[in-house]
């Protein structure tokens, strides 16, 4: 499979792709001082294997991912693209 193409701006967008977001909250719960404990499950896994199913049966070319911060990407999740963007 190849590297996934990635983004941080929420204005970028690919018309021939199924985008998967994902984001979190954990930055601005720190700055407010909240605790939130730790995060126990990610649908992230799942939601990319659905993006991957639809890709194929709706004849999108690819799967990218719309992602609030580099940092919050997990390496069991597949590879993102060295560079940023959908080009």
């Amino acid at each position: 499979m190849m590297p996934y193409q990635w983004t941080t701006d929420d204005d970028e967008v690919a018309l021939d792709a199924i985008i998967v977001g994902i984001g979190s909250d954990e930055k601005a719960f720190t700055a407010a001082g909240i605790e939130f404990g730790e995060v126990l499950a990610s649908i992230y896994p799942e939601a990319l294997e659905r993006a991957e199913t639809l890709c194929a049966l709706w004849a999108f070319k690819r799967v990218i991912i719309a992602i609030q911060d580099r940092s919050i990407w997990q390496p069991e999740w597949g590879e993102l693209a060295e560079m940023e963007g959908l080009d």
